[in-house]
């Protein structure tokens, strides 16, 4: 693979809940899950493969991650059990 930012930028945009502020995130993160998965794979292996089973797959579950369980309060938000 010779240019892995431009591939994990067209997995990004595929996404469709990726707001445009979240792209450079995911884009920088997908690029570390690109060199994990690299290393975690044996020789014989195919990068682009695996990252076909698996990059848009990671990163939907850091997107969701990062939202939390539906229903949380904003962070700094007071709960009703607070009040």
């Amino acid at each position: 693979m010779s240019d892995v930012e431009t591939y994990v930028r067209e997995i990004v945009r595929g996404m469709a809940s990726v707001t445009p502020a979240e792209q450079d995130e995911l884009v920088a993160r997908g690029i570390f899950l690109v060199r994990r998965i690299a290393q975690a794979l044996p020789p014989e292996a195919s990068l682009q493969e695996a990252l076909r089973d698996h990059l848009a797959e990671g990163l939907t579950a850091l997107l969701a991650e990062e939202a939390g369980p539906p229903g949380n309060d904003p962070a700094g938000t007071p709960s009703r059990r607070a009040a």
